[in-house]
Parts: structure tokens; C-alpha cells; sequence
């Protein structure tokens, strides 16, 4: 009787393992046809041209993300109910990684704040054209937790990512020099050219990339047959190429953030450091390829920033590239010849390390000076941007200075928890002396964020809730790097959520950045539980 009995408690818990597994599978299916939608699909959709193109993708992707959780949370329930005699608290809780508790405090802290805010109706949905309020914020935790759960990686996802950007930015290319497959009827407003490709002005077009680019950079340096490195190559070269030509200099941020990234790593072994040094090549090969369409009948540039004008309108990167070039052939000779690993020679990534470091020190520290000493006494007063004021760094003085006073202006509650999800402008122009700043800097256009992430956060989620987010993305970015010898692919999820944040030290969280970089720590975070 009693073996009777074993036997129909195995059959019945094989039963339940079963349809657990096909449950598990079905969530797994759900979340692909997303990241399908996401990537290829998404970027691609429009109405009415640019008009209200920040309102069309919010409610694209809103409709997608809640039809894709509530699938999910069922699916979360059945597998819960066939377990639920396996459940452990305590098993529960140790197989959770500090991102996790950091996303867990970051979604507890959200909460609060949206109900402790005087500022609940725009909180909700988010300030108007932006809609990063606590809808959003909950659909990325959703996003995070859903992907590292049930998202099951494979290369072909890599592929859709890289098609889909790379289309995208493509068009990019062909928008800057004033070729417009897409809206030659009119469709894209007249052509402005602060608009590009398919995705909105070039700043929600910079953080797009500065997820993507980095991405299928790094897939190149990880890359070991051929045709993958060629296709990669070619990725690497229209993506670098519409980094210098889309407009926005935030790009060039992003541009040292994924160089000194790769720089760093390619210490390991002396085929990593080949495939740096490629790297950089290519990007000189970007530059001149632009160069030479800007020469080419019906071809001309109709938007550029300075710096994209020095790289792809002289001999600079000619020059830098037959340099790389030389040097490159050195290493290979002396790699071969005389068995020289690049490993012994970590000193001179300690001394490029130390040196950007104290680059970026004295320059904040020549900043300070320079503003605040007599202009006479440093000799600088001329050079406009090493003065801060309100116009320093295209307005980022202004913002920045806006943001901070924000904070400083309130109660130790709100301090704590911040003014609510999104509620950046609904607090600023509720202080009287705030609000009248605010009016003679910007006008009639209402300031909504600070153009620094985490600045903005700090008003939005208060300290709590900024230091909630950074563990999110700092522990992410410590735990993808220590477990990516066993899955390269974690060293793309890292270059990636490590380039967001180096880039939106000057730009923002919005609906064609955050979903993506969300994405992306959820399946790395998968990918490590599972490695």
C-alpha cells in the first residue's frame, strides 16, 4: 500500500514538473516574441511622422509591455501553483542577487514616493511627451525581472538586436546627409534636421545608440569565426560612422566610455588586444567613409556638431588610423617573433587608467577655478567651456544648477523619497523662486529632467532612491564582468548598461533608451543565474 502510494506521489510530482517545464517554456516564447516586437519592430513605428513621436512610441510600447505582463504574471501563477509545495522562504531569498535587492528597493521606493507625492496625477503616467512616471518605472522592473527569470538567450536574439539597430541607424546615415527613404512625401516635417531616422531628435536618437553601439562593439571584440567578426566589422563601422554624424555631442562621452571600456579588458591575452586595436581602426575607417560622402553628388551634410566636423572633414583620423595601423603590425611582429603577451604589460593600463582619472579631475578643478577666480588670473576667460554658467555645455549649466536647487529646496521627507516618479517639472515650477529661473532660462518650453540621470533621480526617487538605482546598474555591470569568461556575452551586457550611464551623465532616461537598457540587465542577469 505504501509503495502504491510512493509511486503516485512521483507520478503525480512528474505530472507537475511537466507541465511546469512547458509552462516555463511558454513564458520563455512570450518573452521572445517581445524582444522580437522590441527590437524590430519598435523603433520602426510611426504615425503621423515626427509629430507627438514621443507620445506614439510611449503607447506602442506601453500596450506591448502590459499585454506581455499580464501573460507573463499568469504564467507566474500556474508555475507557482504546480511548486507550491516546493516553496522555501529561505531558498527563496539566497537565490537572489544584489541586483535584485537593489531592484526591489528601487520598486519599494518608487511606490512611496508616488504615494507620498502632492504631485499624484502626473506621477502616475509621467510629465507630458516624457510619461517616465510610475507606469513606466514598474514595466522596466517588470522587464527586469521577467527576462532574467524566463528569458532563455540564444545568438539568433543577438542577431535581431544588431539588425534591427543597425537598420535604424543606417537610416540615420542617409537622413544626415539629406537622403530620406522613409518621408520623402513630407511625412517627417518638413525634413528638420534636429529630427533623425525613425526614432525622434538626435538626443533620443544618442541614447538609442548608446545602448546599441556599445552592444555590437563588443560583440566584435568577443567575436572567434570569421564571418561573425566580418558582419560584426561592418555593424562596428555604421554604427561608429552614425555616432560622428548624428549631431548630438553627448555620442563622444559615450564613444570614450566603450573605448576605454574595451581598452581595459583587452589586457587578458593578445587576441583581445588585436581585436582592440581593430576596433579602433575601424573607427577611423568610419570617419573617413564619412568624410568621403560628404563629397559625393547628393550627398550633403545637413546637421553636424564640432567635433563630428574635425573627424570627418580632415586628415586627423586619416592619420590616426595609419598609426593604429603600423602599430598594430608591430604587435603582431613582436607577438610572433618574439612571444611578447600583452598580460605583462598591465602597467600601461594602470598608467592610461590614472591618467584619465587625473584628466577628469583637473579639468573639474580647472572648471572651479576658472569661474570663480578673477578672469584675469588663470587667463582662460575667453574659452567658454571651462566657465560654468547657465549656458555651459549646451545649457547643461542651467539644468544641472536647476536640478540641484530642486533638492536643496526640499523637505528632509522629500529629500529622502524625492517629489515623485517623474515629477521633476510638477515640483520645480511649484516653487515661486524655481519657477521664475526656470521661465527666464528656457521660456515657454518647460524643463522636465535635468539632462543628468541621476540627478534627475535624486529629485524623482529622492536619495533613497538614487542610490537604489545606481546598485542596479554598478552591481549588474561588477557581476556580468566577473562572470563573462564562462558567457562572453555578459561582456556586451556590461559595455552596454556601463555606456547608458556614461552617456546619460548629460541626457535622460525616455521610453527608446530605458526599455532596451532594462532588457538587457534582465537577460544578463538570466544568463548569470544560469552560467
Amino acid at each position: 500500500m505504501l509503495e502504491v502510494q510512493e509511486k503516485e506521489k512521483r507520478s503525480s510530482m512528474n505530472v507537475r514538473e511537466k507541465l511546469r517545464g512547458a509552462a516555463a517554456e511558454i513564458g520563455n516564447s512570450i518573452l521572445t516574441a517581445y524582444f522580437l516586437v522590441m527590437m524590430l519592430v519598435y523603433p520602426f513605428y510611426l504615425k503621423n511622422g515626427y509629430q507627438e513621436i514621443g507620445d506614439v512610441k510611449y503607447f506602442f510600447f506601453r500596450k506591448i509591455s502590459f499585454v506581455t505582463v499580464f501573460l507573463m504574471l499568469c504564467i507566474t501563477v500556474v508555475i507557482f501553483l504546480l511548486k507550491r509545495e516546493n516553496l522555501s522562504i529561505t531558498a527563496f531569498y539566497k537565490r537572489l542577487s544584489i541586483t535584485d535587492w537593489f531592484v526591489y528597493g528601487y520598486l519599494l521606493v518608487l511606490l512611496i514616493s508616488y504615494v507620498c507625492t502632492p504631485f499624484r496625477e502626473e506621477a502616475f503616467l509621467g510629465a507630458e511627451g516624457w510619461y517616465m512616471g510610475l507606469v513606466s518605472q514598474l514595466l522596466f522592473v517588470s522587464i527586469y525581472f521577467l527576462f532574467s527569470r524566463y528569458f532563455k538567450w540564444n545568438e539568433k536574439m543577438l542577431y535581431a538586436m544588431l539588425i534591427g539597430s543597425g537598420l535604424v541607424f543606417g537610416l540615420g546615415i542617409l537622413n544626415r546627409y539629406s537622403v530620406y527613404p522613409i518621408g520623402a512625401d513630407g511625412q517627417m516635417d518638413g525634413r528638420m534636421t534636429i529630427f533623425i531616422s525613425t526614432l525622434g531628435n538626435i538626443n533620443w536618437f544618442c541614447g538609442y545608440w548608446a545602448v546599441f553601439c556599445p552592444f555590437g562593439t563588443a560583440f566584435y571584440w568577443t567575436s572567434r569565426r570569421g564571418w561573425q567578426r566580418a558582419a560584426a566589422g561592418i555593424y562596428v563601422i555604421v554604427a561608429f560612422w552614425t555616432g560622428v554624424v548624428q549631431g548630438s555631442s553627448s555620442a563622444y562621452l559615450a564613444l570614450a566610455g566603450i573605448f576605454l571600456f574595451l581598452f581595459c579588458l583587452s589586457f587578458r591575452d593578445n587576441q583581445a588586444m588585436y581585436r582592440f586595436l581593430e576596433i579602433g581602426i575601424l573607427f577611423m575607417i568610419s570617419c573617413q567613409a564619412a568624410r568621403a560622402l560628404r563629397y559625393m553628388p547628393g550627398f550633403e551634410i545637413n546637421y553636424e556638431s564640432a567635433p563630428g566636423l574635425v573627424l570627418t572633414d580632415t586628415n586627423l583620423t586619416l592619420y590616426l588610423g595609419i598609426a593604429i595601423g603600423a602599430f598594430y603590425l608591430l604587435f603582431y611582429y613582436m607577438t610572433k617573433q618574439k612571444n611578447v603577451e600583452i598580460v605583462h604589460y598591465k602597467k600601461i593600463r594602470r598608467a592610461v587608467i590614472l591618467l584619465a582619472l587625473m584628466t577628469a579631475v583637473g579639468f573639474v578643478i580647472l572648471l572651479i577655478l576658472n569661474t570663480c577666480l578673477p578672469e584675469e588670473v588663470l587667463g582662460f576667460s575667453d574659452v567658454s567651456f571651462l566657465i560654468f554658467n547657465d549656458s555651459w555645455a549646451n545649457y547643461r549649466g542651467a539644468t544641472w544648477t536647476d536640478g540641484v536647487l530642486a533638492y536643496l529646496h526640499m523637505t528632509p521627507l522629500q529629500k529622502l523619497i524625492g517629489a515623485g516618479p517623474d515629477c521633476f517639472a510638477g515640483y520645480l515650477y511649484a516653487v515661486p523662486g524655481l519657477a521664475e529661473r526656470a521661465y527666464e532660462q528656457f521660456g515657454s518650453s518647460r524643463l522636465t529632467n535635468a539632462h543628468n540621470e541621476w540627478l534627475t533621480i535624486l529629485v524623482n526617487q529622492g536619495i533613497l532612491g538614487l542610490i537604489c538605482y545606481i546598485g542596479i546598474f554598478l552591481s549588474a555591470f561588477l557581476s556580468f564582468i566577473k562572470k563573462s569568461n564562462k558567457q562572453p556575452v555578459l561582456y556586451l551586457c556590461a559595455a552596454a548598461i556601463l555606456t547608458y550611464t556614461v552617456h546619460n551623465m548629460v541626457s535622460f532616461q525616455q521610453v527608446l533608451n530605458a526599455p532596451f537598457v532594462f532588457i538587457v540587465l534582465g537577460a544578463g542577469e538570466g544568463i548569470r543565474r544560469n552560467s
